[in-house]
């Protein structure tokens, strides 16, 4: 009865904090301009972060990081086997700013124009939704845990200030064999995020597509003399042209790694079942802008979204870019391209491939062609039958909410790297209603703030006794094989 009462006290403390969390700490938070190219925006958030967890941090570090710094911090909790937990506090720049209805850094309170509108207030800033919104709710939470003597797992806090540029600091730092031992106590890896759709069900994905980006330059020395030319010389639009074909064409990969169709799973196969019988396709294309779509069947359009590998050009450019029209020949073509893919290859693999083309091709032109890779990570997964999807569904279940499981991510993500150099698994998850990540008028939903922190409350509760139990039960089987 004693530890019932306990926890309806906490649940009763964090209910009636919720308006003043926003006010003071949420909302001046969400204020600062803390996008991955503004360094003083990051500075200012990464001192509140610091001050903010001084006091419930058993150790803090901060390493200077390739462009923003890194931070590291240790909270002891009951077991003291850890539990890692991932954040970002770096958004997007502002682009569009006359689309904004309110100062994308005032975190003002507004209602979004229709359709939208039926969510009532909402506050408005770069961040709200992707991510400093969970991170302050994740983090408060903890602080009321630490605070009471309640926090039922120790935690390591890892704090990301280039996540937008591909975590080039994070990924750095974790291919450092001595770095990996600060997470040897680790269990698992969590991501604290607001996963609600419109419809106020909790969506918790299973994994995340890997990618490699790569630029293409070719360029040539000639001045770019008139096309009558073009029979002596060579083309770098032309070349990067046939280029690209040696790589993918006719809608599919030309290198080994990529060429087969990815082999959807049994588990894959009955999860995808579930949700086509639920899920509004249309309403998705709708969400994303698109009109045109190349498959008809929703099914196989779904399957293709989350398991065809992608080869999309993001950038093309060469030639005469102004009005009319220039017989010439360029001497430079740049391309910018991202791989996405489900399939269990690394991206050093792809990108060898990729590279080993480059060269065979080079050797049939005069042009000068450098490949460069930007960033590049593996796919993941995690089972639904884990520690950490069970814990997910317990917390929303708690707080009468309804959860969608979905085989894979179409987007990639560097915590990926989390699992293939530190070997654990991780999830994103949690309540809140927010969206327009990257755009104008991001915003996170008043009134879903509150389920927000007490689904952290309840995750970290979960959690925990399910450790404790695998843990128990391990000890168990070691002492009677």
């Amino acid at each position: 009865m004693e530890k019932a009462n306990s926890e309806i006290k906490l649940v009763d403390f964090i209910k009636k904090s919720n308006v003043e969390f926003i006010e003071n700490e949420l909302r001046t938070f969400l204020k600062i301009p803390s996008n991955t190219l503004n360094r003083a925006g990051i500075i200012r958030a990464k001192n509140y972060l610091l001050s903010y967890i001084s006091d419930i941090s058993e150790e803090i570090n901060e390493y200077k990081g390739k462009m923003n710094p890194l931070i590291i911090a240790k909270v002891q909790g009951k077991l003291k086997e850890s539990l890692l937990i991932y954040m970002m506090y770096d958004t997007q720049p502002i682009n569009k700013e006359n689309e904004w209805i309110s100062n994308p850094f005032d975190a003002e309170i507004k209602t979004l124009p229709p359709p939208l509108d039926k969510l009532g207030n909402c506050i408005i800033a770069r961040g709200a939704y992707n991510s400093k919104t969970p991170l302050l709710c994740f983090l408060n939470i903890v602080k009321i845990l630490k605070r009471e003597k309640k926090l039922p797992i120790s935690l390591i806090l890892l704090f990301d200030g280039d996540e937008e540029k591909g975590s080039p600091s994070l990924l750095t730092f974790l291919e450092e064999k001595h770095n990996k031992e600060i997470f040897n106590n680790c269990l698992d890896a969590y991501y604290p995020a607001t996963k609600q759709d419109l419809s106020k069900k909790s969506i918790l994905k299973l994994g995340y597509k890997g990618i490699l980006s790569i630029t293409i330059k070719i360029s040539s020395r000639n001045t770019e003399p008139h096309s009558a030319f073009s029979g002596m010389i060579p083309n770098p639009a032309l070349d990067l042209v046939s280029l690209l074909n040696t790589i993918y064409a006719n809608n599919r990969f030309q290198i080994n790694s990529l060429k087969s169709p990815y082999k959807i799973t049994p588990d894959e196969e009955y999860i995808i079942g579930i949700l086509m019988k639920e899920l509004d396709i249309e309403k998705i294309k709708k969400k994303a802008g698109i009109e045109q779509p190349i498959e008809k069947s929703p099914e196989k359009a779904f399957i293709n979204y989350l398991y065809t590998p992608t080869f999309n050009i993001s950038t093309l450019k060469s030639g005469f870019m102004e009005e009319g029209i220039k017989n010439y020949v360029p001497n430079q073509a740049i391309c910018n391209l991202d791989i996405r893919f489900a399939h269990d290859a690394t991206h050093e693999e792809i990108f060898k491939e990729i590279k080993e083309k480059v060269e065979k091709f080079s050797e049939r032109t005069t042009s000068q062609i450098e490949i460069i890779k930007n960033i590049g990570y593996e796919s993941s997964r995690v089972r639904k039958d884990s520690v950490l999807v069970k814990s997910l569904i317990e917390s929303a279940n708690k707080l009468k909410v309804s959860t969608e499981l979905w085989p894979l991510s179409a987007a990639a993500a560097p915590l990926s790297k989390i699992q293939r150099v530190l070997g654990l698994n991780f999830m994103t998850g949690g309540l809140g209603i927010g969206g327009f990540a990257h755009s104008a008028n991001e915003f996170i939903q008043l009134d879903s703030i509150i389920n927000t922190r007490l689904s952290y409350y309840y995750f970290l509760r979960e959690y925990s006794k399910l450790q404790l139990e695998k843990l128990r039960f391990n000890q168990i089987n070691q002492q009677n094989p």
